[in-house]
């Protein structure tokens, strides 16, 4: 059961990920999210998942590898999803966010219930939701880094 949650988690947000960006274009911010969420993923799933054996994917033996898989296909594809409907507004794109939070937490009950990602030394509460909260920060800044800025110059 944990590998059919696994890879059909992955192939569910690539098809949704193909639906999106039908409906809203992939641009070079978008390719730099991704770029950007494969470095970090794998970071932080390598660190914390295999050098300090917090958690594992699927089984102790190969988890390195569905940690890599997911840290190249799930999870850039989440965040660019998550870019691609960020709405502008301030207070709208931190209700947006907050949603997303949710999602995640909620996706993560899912992959713990089927036993896709095992903790053994992780908690749910607080580590997953700082966390989130970190990686939804940083990709919100770079985002906006990366977007285009009106600039007026006023004459005195």
């Amino acid at each position: 059961m944990e590998y059919m949650f696994y890879y059909l988690s992955i192939a569910a947000v690539l098809v949704i990920l193909a639906i999106c960006s039908f409906y809203r274009p992939l641009d070079f911010r978008c390719f730099v999210i991704a770029v950007a969420t494969i470095a970090y993923s794998l970071v932080y799933e390598i660190t914390l998942g295999e050098y300090y054996k917090l958690y594992y994917y699927i089984n102790r033996q190969d988890s390195i590898i569905y940690m890599v898989l997911a840290g190249i296909l799930l999870y850039p594809a989440l965040n660019v999803i998550y870019v691609l409907f960020l709405p502008r507004e301030g207070i709208k794109a931190l209700k947006y966010t907050f949603l997303w939070i949710v999602a995640m937490i909620i996706f993560e009950y899912g992959s713990l219930a089927f036993k896709t990602v095992v903790f053994t030394g992780w908690k749910l509460m607080p580590w997953s939701i700082v966390t989130y909260l970190a990686t939804y920060l940083w990709i919100y800044v770079l985002y906006k880094y990366m977007s285009p800025r009106k600039y007026s110059f006023k004459t005195i």
